[in-house]
């Protein structure tokens, strides 16, 4: 049964190309809905007779929606709607650009976006990407330096900035837009570009972005390329950008700071009995404020989480020792973590944060306190990125110290690269913190483990509630990874509780819940007697005599 032509109320048409004006009016009809999927357009009479016009006319007009994959003919029947979704694609004319207007709308959407891209190329671009970045950089300077306005050797190095996204859509787009841009404006920009101090000024913007993209600072290349694409817009005299005034980046880092939930203060006890030297190796003391104030800079306010608190814990839960590690809210200020190793030298351990100034001197004293480790992390405001992690790596060396890396290993490129070759062991926080959506056979999953499984790393089993897509415990997605995990190298795993569970987005969870998910994943008691006492006292130098 053919379906019935639907009614359609027309514009008379304008002055322009007859055929166009029909197209148009019959596309905004589809786009619309007026006009919906899979209806019958009317008859080519029925067109002739709404528009007032020709059949050639009608018929250049309905060709021109077959193109554009908005209608499609069927044999001896006419034609129907298709999706308009798949059919309607962007376009940028660059004829529209010499208009001060469009030029401004465009680069105001290149912002937004080759901002956003050179952050996220400062996270995940690999060793041979940041390699193309620099030379592409060589190239625009040395075309400046001939006196050229380096327009295609300048569009190669956003190229390569764009592909070290490793998000296939960011390179396309800017690589549509980078081709519009010429099209419609090149003369402009090269006059530009060699307009007043306008080489040295690029060259500049330029060097800014690809170093804080070589030292993985995301927040540093985002205000890097804001910069150079505030001052293109300025070279070609559209300073004031819409949105994006001299104070935008300043402004992106004033946030409400959120507060964070209290930890579950009643721990019933694990489904199983732990072994003596159990050891909780990832836990938090925070206060009291008065005399260990946070840092200005934090991601989150925590409650007050007590020391006594912390021994009740791990009391309730049958653990004998604990590891704190310095969180990312006291910066590099160690004082409440160490002040509290101090007290409890046979039960606490401690993981400080320091950057590459820190003295000889320091980090003796440090170890005298207890601290067997050097906290990188590299999600959260600590002031330490990619960059320092060889230089720290040289200092803690004599000491026999880790590096505890706190990273999305879906995020880091090159890790076996990057950390295979340091002087000192490595720690991976949170089950590498990637989101189980990403699945256990992801690259940067797979080459932690081949880490863990060299003995080059170890894997703290922690902070589930991080990386789970279920909001209560067991996080049953979770599982999958700890056993592959556990399975690369049974005696590079660590189990730890992440007390009090600062900043999280799920239900506060039970320590002893998640101290039972440990039971589920290793059900073997040898496998887990290690991973809760043998592989402790090795890591962080507890005496191994009382196990």
């Amino acid at each position: 049964m053919q379906k019935e032509t639907t009614l359609i109320t027309v514009r008379s048409v304008g002055r322009r190309r007859v055929s166009d004006d029909i197209a148009e009016q019959l596309s905004e009809m589809i786009i619309g809905g007026h006009l919906p999927v899979g209806s019958k357009l009317p008859t080519e009479a029925e067109l002739v007779r709404d528009f007032g016009a020709g059949r050639s006319a009608v018929r250049e007009a309905i060709a021109q929606l077959r193109e554009a994959g908005l209608v499609e003919s069927r044999h001896g029947i006419g034609a129907f709607v298709c999706s308009p979704v798949a059919a309607t694609g962007f376009k940028i004319d660059p004829q529209t650009l010499s208009s001060l207007a469009h030029l401004r709308q465009l680069l105001e959407l290149r912002m937004e976006i080759e901002v956003g891209g050179a952050s996220m190329a400062a996270r995940r671009r690999t060793l041979s990407q940041l390699k193309e970045i620099e030379i592409a950089l060589a190239s625009v300077k040395e075309a400046l330096a001939q006196g050229a306005a380096a327009l295609p050797e300048q569009r190669a190095f956003h190229q390569a900035v764009a592909a070290a996204t490793n998000n296939p859509y960011f390179r396309d787009l800017l690589q549509f837009l980078y081709e519009r841009i010429d099209a419609g404006i090149a003369e402009d920009l090269a006059n530009s570009v060699l307009r007043g101090d306008g080489p040295q000024g690029i060259e500049r913007e330029l060097n800014i972005v690809f170093e804080a993209i070589r030292i993985g600072d995301p927040d540093k290349a985002r205000r890097a390329a804001w910069n150079h694409l505030l001052r293109t817009a300025d070279r070609l005299g559209l300073r004031g950008l819409q949105g994006w005034e001299e104070s935008r980046m300043t402004s992106l880092g004033e946030v409400k700071i959120p507060f964070c939930e209290a930890a579950d203060l009643k721990p019933y006890a694990p489904q199983f009995t732990p072994p003596p030297g159990a050891t909780d190796c990832h836990a938090h003391i925070f206060g009291p404020d008065a005399k260990y104030p946070y840092t200005p800079h934090r991601t989150y306010t925590p409650p007050e989480a007590s020391e006594e608190q912390y021994f009740h814990m791990l009391d309730s839960l049958g653990l004998s020792r604990g590891v704190i590690v310095q969180p990312s809210v006291y910066g590099q200020d160690n004082r409440c973590t160490l002040d509290v190793v101090r007290r409890h030298p046979d039960r606490l351990r401690a993981v400080v944060v320091v950057d590459e100034s820190v003295s000889e001197k320091e980090l003796e004293q440090m170890h005298d306190a207890g601290a067997r480790g050097v906290r990188l992390n590299l999600l959260f405001r600590s002031g330490v990125e990619v960059s320092d992690v060889r230089r720290i790596a040289d200092k803690i060396a004599a000491l026999g110290w880790h590096l505890q890396m706190l990273i999305d290993v879906s995020e880091f490129a090159d890790i076996r690269d990057t950390l295979g070759r340091l002087p000192v062991e490595t720690v991976f926080d949170h089950l590498g913190h990637m989101p189980t959506s990403a699945g256990t056979n992801h690259p940067g999953f797979q080459e932690m483990l081949s880490l863990v499984a060299d003995g080059k790393s170890w894997v703290k089993l922690s902070g589930s509630y991080r990386i789970t897509g279920e909001n209560e415990t067991p996080y049953s997605d979770i599982a999958p990874f700890a056993r592959e995990i556990i399975r690369a190298n049974p005696e590079r795993v660590l189990w730890a509780t992440d007390w009090p569970h600062p900043y999280i987005n799920v239900d506060m969870p039970n320590d002893g819940a998640l101290l039972n998910m440990l039971d589920d994943w290793a059900p073997d008691a040898a496998t887990r007697d290690r991973i809760l006492a043998d592989n402790p006292a090795r890591l962080y130098g507890f005496d191994t005599t009382q196990l």
